[in-house]
């Protein structure tokens, strides 16, 4: 996710590895996202080395002088491509990397997302199937530990198709909202940033 990330904000504007870093941490991202500040330049060379960005440029005149670096169009295809893989990708865990769902949003079309969304509840809906018919041939030969692990593995897969269907229902909405954030991330150099509410309303 950190890589999509990266490239999301690239696809903005042309920026250092800094502000992206500024960014993460200004947001808390690191406190519910399994993205972390400190993989950013690793993730960059990674991107550079495979042409998915390339350097533009650099700020300062010493050895602390930043790269700036921007997207190639190898990296906007990858960036769909990615926006995709992670779209269909489980909710794994309370910090699933799907939460941080705006990278995702921006680079695919509305039509795109409503489609990869009721493919994967579909998917989602056979796994349930699936889950009761094992409980059903255990019936009778059940301990305590499998009916517990029956249980939350139901709940999970409930939860994940409850969850997206609620990004369908509220998908304009959230459209809209991701517009917002694509808007501030273009405007506001979040390497001089102080503060960031973007996810707060406090």
């Amino acid at each position: 996710m950190v890589q999509l990330l990266i490239l999301y904000y690239l696809s903005l504007k042309s920026t250092h590895g800094y502000e992206i870093q500024k960014f993460i941490q200004l947001n808390h991202m690191e406190e519910w996202n399994s993205i972390q500040s400190g993989s950013i330049y690793y993730a960059m060379s990674k991107l550079e080395t495979e042409g998915l960005i390339k350097l533009v440029g650099k700020v300062g005149g010493n050895e602390k002088s930043k790269k700036i670096y921007e997207i190639t169009e190898a990296g906007r295809y990858k960036l769909s491509e990615m926006a995709f893989h992670e779209l269909e990708k489980p909710l794994s865990n309370i910090s699933s990397e799907k939460f941080l769902i705006y990278p995702i949003i921006a680079n695919l079309t509305k039509q795109e997302i409503t489609i990869t969304i009721d493919s994967h509840v579909s998917d989602l809906q056979n796994k349930l199937v699936q889950i009761s018919e094992w409980y059903e041939k255990k019936q009778g030969k059940v301990t305590n530990i499998e009916k517990a692990s029956f249980k939350l593995m139901r709940e999970t897969v409930q939860n994940q198709i409850d969850w997206h269907r609620s990004l369908l229902d509220s998908l304009d909405e959230t459209i809209s909202a991701v517009s917002e954030i694509t808007a501030i991330i273009k405007m506001v150099d979040f390497s001089a940033a102080d503060d960031c509410k973007m996810f707060h309303n406090e």
